[in-house]
Formats: C-alpha cells, structure tokens, sequence
C-alpha cells in the first residue's frame, strides 16, 4: 500500500513526520491511519502547518523517519 509522508510542524518548533495510508483532515482536527495500523489523530489548534509534498527541509531517503 502506498505511504504518504506526513509533516507537522509544532507551535513549539518541533518538526514531526509520519509515514500514513490514509490522511483526513477538517478545521480542527489532523487524522491518520499510520503505516503500522495504529491511528493517530492530532488537535490543529497545535500544529503550525502540515504538509504532505516533500519540503526542502524533509529527507531525501523515504524509509527514514524523524
């Protein structure tokens, strides 16, 4: 199944990616169906900004999770 990689930006500066099968997200709240099977769903009130396209800042090797 392909994987989208995930990148959340904390308020507090703390860069997070996810390795995802499924994303939904609304006006409040970031969902995720996680590579391992486990869901993790994440308030937006904290998040700075996520994206799902390759940034500049994001590794290059797919297979490497911060």
């Amino acid at each position: 199944m392909k994987c989208n990689i995930v990148t959340v930006r904390w308020f507090d500066g703390y860069l997070e990616e996810f390795r995802a099968t499924e994303v939904r997200f609304g006006s409040d709240l970031l969902f995720m169906r996680l590579e391992d099977g486990k869901n993790r769903q994440i308030p937006l009130r904290g998040v700075r900004w996520f994206g799902m396209s390759e940034e500049s800042h994001q590794s290059d090797d797919p297979d490497t999770v911060n």
